[in-house]
C-alpha cells in the first residue's frame, strides 16, 4: 500500500451530461495540498458554497449519493469518488457548476482519465488508514455488508443476487490496488432493472440516460442499450457485480480514510454503504 497523500499535477476540466436530470455540467479539478481532503463547491450559487466529500454531509442515497452544506447539494458522486480512491488521491477541490456531476460513459473510466491526464503527484504527508481489529456489520433485509480484519491492505467481495430474476447469481472477489481498480472495475457500467424504467418516468429521472451510459437487464436475462434496446455487448461477463463494487467503493472513500481490511457485500445498495462508512468513520474518529 503506497502511504504517501496525493493531489493532482495541474488544474483540468471535464464537461458532460448528468445521467438523472440530463443537464450539462462542468467539473474543474483543482489541486490541494496536504490534510485538505476532497470538496465539491458549487460555483453556480451564491457565496459558492464548499461542501465536504464526508460520510456526514450526506443527505440522501436513494439510487446515488447526495452531499450537502446548509441548502446546497451535490449528487452522484460515487463514480467520481471510486476513481478518486482508486488513484488515491486524498486532497482535490472539484468546482461543479450544477447539481449533479456528469455520468460520463456510465462508469469510472472518464474521471480516471482525466485525473491521470492532470497527473497524480504525492505530498510529504501519510495517508489516514484505518484498520479493521474487529468485524463491523451492517444489514437490512438479506442484504449485508461487513469489514473484518485484513492484514494485506483492503479486498473487496460482493455477491449480486436477483433470487434467481433477471441474472444468475454473480460473486467477484478482488484485491483492491491500483491496477486493479482501473483495469477490472472502473470500465464497468452503471446498469437498471426493465421493472424500474416506468418508475423513473414517473419520477422524472432518467433524462440523461443514453445507450452510451448505461444498460438494462430483462427479466429473461436479456441485456439491452437502454433507449434503442438493442442488445448490448458488455465489457466483463460480469459487468454488473463489478459495477457493484465500483460503487462500493466510492461510497466507503466518504468515510474520508483508507481502509485496511476486509469487505464483504451481500446485495448491498448505496443506503447500506454508507451506514458502513459512517460506522467505520466513527470508530476512526474515535481512535484519533
Amino acid at each position: 500500500m503506497n502511504t504517501a497523500q496525493k493531489t493532482i499535477g495541474q488544474e483540468i476540466e471535464f464537461s458532460s451530461r448528468g445521467m438523472f436530470w440530463g443537464e450539462c455540467t462542468k467539473l474543474r479539478f483543482k489541486p490541494l495540498p496536504l490534510n485538505s481532503g476532497i470538496y465539491f463547491v458549487r460555483v453556480d450559487l451564491p457565496h459558492q458554497p464548499r461542501i465536504s466529500a464526508h460520510v456526514y454531509a450526506l443527505s440522501g442515497n436513494e439510487r446515488r449519493i447526495f452531499l450537502k452544506k446548509e441548502k446546497a447539494e451535490v449528487e452522484c458522486v460515487e463514480h467520481l469518488m471510486a476513481a478518486l480512491a482508486g488513484l488515491g488521491i486524498d486532497n482535490i477541490e472539484i468546482e461543479v457548476d450544477g447539481r449533479e456531476i456528469p455520468s460520463g460513459d456510465g462508469s469510472a473510466q472518464v474521471f480516471l482519465e482525466i485525473l491521470k491526464e492532470a497527473g497524480i503527484v504525492e505530498l510529504d504527508g501519510k495517508k489516514r488508514v484505518f484498520t479493521v481489529t474487529s468485524p463491523i456489520f451492517v444489514s437490512n433485509g438479506n442484504a449485508s455488508i461487513m469489514a473484518a480484519p485484513y492484514e494485506k491492505g483492503m479486498a473487496l467481495s460482493y455477491t449480486l443476487d436477483f433470487d434467481g430474476s433477471f441474472l444468475e447469481q454473480q460473486t467477484f472477489d478482488i484485491e483492491f490496488t491500483e491496477e486493479n481498480f482501473c483495469k477490472e472495475i472502473a470500465p464497468a457500467r452503471t446498469f437498471g432493472l426493465s421493472t424500474n424504467i416506468e418508475e423513473f418516468k414517473r419520477l422524472g429521472l432518467g433524462k440523461g440516460i443514453t445507450d452510451f451510459n448505461s444498460l438494462i437487464i430483462h427479466k429473461n436475462g436479456k441485456v439491452t442499450r437502454p433507449i434503442s434496446m438493442e442488445p448490448a455487448i458488455l465489457r466483463f461477463q460480469n459487468e454488473f457485480v463489478r459495477h457493484k463494487i465500483l460503487d462500493l467503493v466510492g461510497d466507503l472513500y466518504l468515510a474520508n480514510v483508507v481502509i485496511q481490511g476486509r469487505i464483504i457485500a451481500n446485495r448491498s445498495g448505496h443506503s447500506l454503504n454508507v451506514l458502513l462508512a459512517e460506522k467505520i468513520a466513527r470508530a476512526n474518529d474515535r481512535e484519533n
